[in-house]
């Protein structure tokens, strides 16, 4: 158990002037981790000396750094059926706002996913399947307001599914996620589909399954749509490349997406963390 007085006398000693007091301070609040936190928050908050303040926030990013690498390492060695892919979004969030509270954003799906139950009933027959893409379309983008993000495609926030929830726009994966996340609730075989250049989904429901592109707002497609996409972004197809996506391909997609992001903005800090997560699940 961690002394309260501890911490606080061990933030009082990052603006020490002797720098060894204070890399002394620092290693022993980087040892504690989440028990000095809310502490390390507060200060750098606080209007206290500057030099205590901005201590404060280095050792408090570098917590929270650690403890995001440490919760997708464990997360990289579950088995793929075994990754919760809603978990695993949502530490995503974690890279762009360390502080995230996931419970409202969780509410918010559950709020979705009972309004269009209340929709959906009656169509849940096999041959109502098209009628229930359709609904969930209109309430999604008619009704919510859900857009692809034409306008800032590579505004790093369309990949952190608390602020695609929140603006209510998102890039092609993002907005297919909200579609897997609702569909897991209301237990419709909607499946997400890694296809090069653009990610779309799938209704499965053979012999007559379809796909739907949540980017813009749900537009049925065939297989043959699918096909001439990739040939005229000059890929060779084969079968594979409409296969369902699993939930670690799902989230190294999403990883490096933000890579790219954030090499374009030469942010070498978040490239690098990023990169190192990503060899996680995709080790080079």
């Amino acid at each position: 158990m961690i002394a309260t007085g501890e911490i606080q006398a061990l933030i009082t000693l990052l603006g020490d002037d002797d720098t060894h007091v204070r890399d002394i301070a620092r290693e022993r609040l980087l040892q504690i981790g989440e028990p000095a936190t809310g502490f390390l928050r507060a200060a750098g908050s606080a209007d206290v000396d500057g030099k205590i303040r901005i201590e404060a926030r280095h050792v408090l990013a570098k917590i929270r750094q650690e403890d995001l690498e440490s919760s997708f390492y464990l997360l990289s060695l579950r088995d793929d059926e075994q990754i919760d892919l809603e978990q695993a979004v949502f530490l995503l969030a974690r890279f762009g706002y360390p502080d995230l509270n996931v419970a409202p954003y969780q509410q918010e799906l559950n709020r979705l996913a009972d309004y269009i139950a209340q929709r959906l009933k009656g169509l849940h027959h096999f041959h109502d399947r098209v009628r229930i893409v359709r609904t969930m379309n209109q309430i999604l983008f008619d009704e919510e307001g859900f857009s692809g993000n034409i306008e800032d495609y590579y505004d790093p926030d369309n990949s952190f599914l608390n602020c695609v929830l929140e603006r209510r726009t998102g890039i092609p994966i993002t907005l297919s996620i909200i579609y897997l996340l609702l569909a897991r609730r209301l237990q419709l075989p909607i499946r997400g589909i890694n296809m090069p250049i653009h990610f779309i989904c799938q209704y499965d429901s053979p012999p007559d399954s379809f796909y739907f592109d949540p980017f813009h707002k749900g537009r049925m497609l065939t297989r043959q749509d699918c096909v001439t996409l990739l040939q005229r972004a000059r890929l060779d197809f084969h079968d594979g490349l409409l296969a369902p996506a699993r939930s670690g391909a799902i989230i190294a997609r999403m990883i490096r997406n933000l890579l790219v992001i954030y090499h374009h903005h030469d942010d070498r800090a978040k490239t690098e963390l990023l990169g190192r997560i990503l060899n996680m699940f995709e080790p080079s």
